[in-house]
């Protein structure tokens, strides 16, 4: 998994992409608007030969694609990776507003999906079928690219959270493994008492530039919701209490030096977790196997997954999610339901979904894909990085756990621009979270109203 960001996009090509999108709209529709389900739960092409061009940034998705064209002949697919998140999604924004250039299919993640819905660049699926395959995948990934009745994208990868440790460290110091936020404090300050603040208890990972989706993940596990559509209005709270309560907590901690503010994806973060200077962290699934591929062979067979701690005031089981992406069909398409179709296949079929997991490290969407043997192989370089344990089934319990009632906005940038500035200057002692975070929510809906989004204060 690669670190991804929603690139910072110039209002003027969003406005000029509204207008394009105003011609556009919709695209190429199938003769049926429906799908045709093989035996496998798989679509069933029958139209002509025909070329779709492909961008996503996914590691060996090609294999994946060899697949697909295996079992649909006449549909030849043209992948490009024109780059990760930010530079594809520059790229996708210009070619929509040229009103040429874009792909028939594009990987959009989660965060990004609302700025491109709300300007007109992608295809309803819904037209074209797509709710017939929405119980193949997890049903908060469904939400993710739904509004109404209406789909936008077909599900690709996820990253629910769990909670990650180092199993030595906890057995030299007498840790339990927390089941709640309050237990995981204590068992935070008797390791700092016993370590004279030499290991930390977990990083908070949401220090640096661009890295607020940790927190807001961790909100969302608490139930929290950040913004919210009715309409056409939208209303955001940065400042409510579950999520001044979550960011609270974290600052407490660091204060008494019990969790680290290692700046996320630096030499220094992979050092510290592979040498025993951080005994635990928040993970997404994506996590372990950029662990083992980069923590090192100090902590290889230490490291364990159990679900995430929760909160006191939660009813049932609940976790947040950190990541993922999806396969959009945009407006420019000529092909329309071969490309919802490769959208679904690529993401549902099981051979799909191993290949992208191997090659790429995607943790599946869709339900069949939580159950395979590849998937759950603990003789595999990352679940032997974890002492054998099968990581894949903590990850698949929290994805089925995640609210379905989470979104995002389309100024998803200003907000990461905004709350960075909160968190970095919160860690430094300028300001309180609270403040940071109270400050930040009036900035980024002033922007966000100029920049035309309609907002119930």
């Amino acid at each position: 998994m690669v670190k991804k960001h929603l690139a910072i996009v110039p209002i003027a090509l969003l406005i000029a992409l509204s207008l394009v999108a105003c011609s556009a709209k919709g695209g190429a529709k199938s003769a049926a608007g429906q799908l045709k389900l093989g035996s496998d739960g798989m679509p069933v092409y029958s139209g002509p030969e025909v070329t779709l061009s492909f961008w996503s940034w996914v590691p060996g998705i090609d294999k994946a694609i060899a697949e697909f064209q295996k079992a649909y002949p006449k549909i030849t697919i043209k992948w490009d990776n024109v780059g990760n998140g930010t530079a594809e999604y520059s790229k996708l924004i210009t070619a929509l507003q040229a009103g040429s250039g874009a792909p028939d299919v594009a990987q959009i993640e989660y965060q990004a999906m609302p700025t491109f819905i709300s300007e007109g660049g992608l295809v309803d699926l819904a037209k074209h079928g797509a709710n017939q395959v929405k119980d193949q995948f997890v049903p908060w990934t469904w939400s993710q690219v739904s509004r109404g009745d209406s789909v936008y994208a077909i599900p690709q990868d996820t990253g629910p959270l769990a909670f990650a440790y180092r199993k030595d460290i906890y057995d030299k110091y007498g840790l339990t493994v927390p089941t709640t936020w309050e237990q995981f404090a204590a068992e935070a300050k008797k390791l700092h008492d016993a370590t004279n603040g030499k290991v930390f208890m977990s990083n908070f990972d949401a220090v640096g530039s661009g890295n607020g989706s940790y927190l807001l993940g961790l909100v969302w596990a608490d139930g929290g919701h950040i913004w919210q559509l009715n309409g056409d209005t939208w209303t955001q709270s940065l400042d409510s209490p579950k999520v001044l309560k979550v960011a609270s907590y974290w600052a407490d901690l660091i204060k008494k030096g019990y969790v680290g503010t290692v700046t996320t994806w630096t030499s220094d973060w992979y050092k510290a977790l592979g040498d025993g200077q951080i005994a635990s962290a928040i993970v997404a699934a994506w996590s372990p196997l950029l662990y083992a591929n980069n923590l090192g062979p100090a902590s290889a067979g230490q490291w364990r997954v159990a679900p995430l701690p929760q909160w006191p005031d939660v009813t049932q089981f609940t976790t947040g999610n950190w990541g993922g992406s999806t396969d959009a069909v945009t407006v420019q398409s000529k092909s329309v339901e071969a490309a919802t179709i490769f959208s679904i296949w690529i993401n549902a079929n099981t051979a799909a979904t191993d290949l992208d997991w191997l090659n790429g490290g995607l943790f599946p969407a869709s339900l069949a894909g939580l159950q395979t043997k590849v998937l759950h192989d603990t003789s595999s370089k990352t679940d032997q990085y974890f002492g054998g344990q099968d990581v894949a089934q903590v990850f698949a319990d929290g994805s089925k756990a995640v609210d379905v009632n989470f979104q995002w906005a389309p100024w998803y940038n200003l907000m990461m621009t905004g709350m960075g500035q909160a968190i970095n200057d919160a860690v430094a002692g300028k300001v309180s979270i609270d403040k940071g975070l109270t400050t930040a929510q009036t900035d980024i809906i002033k922007q966000a109203g100029q920049q035309g989004y309609k907002i119930q204060q």
